[in-house]
């Protein structure tokens, strides 16, 4: 090594170990740019009890739901729902009370294809 020089160890990466890291952080990056937060579920037993306005303001997870959307209403719900007409229909009047309880229908996103047929899944994304 002559003078001015930098040793050559700063030269050289280890890319054994930098190349995982890489392949990481691309997968979940975006996971993390989608996820804002916990997810819920919504059962279908609890959706099939009577409904009125005060027992769907009151119904878990909804009222989380909203109050965590009222936080930053720039975000939106994404509703996952159980494919078929029966999983719309669910759907449908699950995004119409959203509504009635004050989120937008412009903030909402429905999804066909929760992971179980007999729940909704609802989370937050920007």
């Amino acid at each position: 090594m002559t003078t001015g020089e930098a040793p050559e160890r700063f030269y050289r990466y280890d890319t054994t170990t930098m190349r995982p890291t890489i392949i990481l952080c691309c997968l979940l990056l975006p996971w993390l740019a989608r996820a804002e937060g916990p997810g819920w579920t919504l059962s279908a037993d609890s959706w099939a009890r009577p409904r009125d306005g005060m027992a769907v303001a009151s119904m878990p997870p909804l009222p989380e739901v909203i109050q965590r959307w009222s936080r930053d209403t720039t975000q939106r719900i994404i509703i996952q729902y159980p494919g078929g007409e029966e999983g719309q229909l669910w759907a449908f009047e699950l995004r119409s009370w959203l509504v009635a309880l004050g989120v937008p229908l412009s903030k909402q996103e429905l999804v066909a294809g929760s992971q179980q047929a007999d729940r909704i899944e609802i989370e937050l994304s920007r």
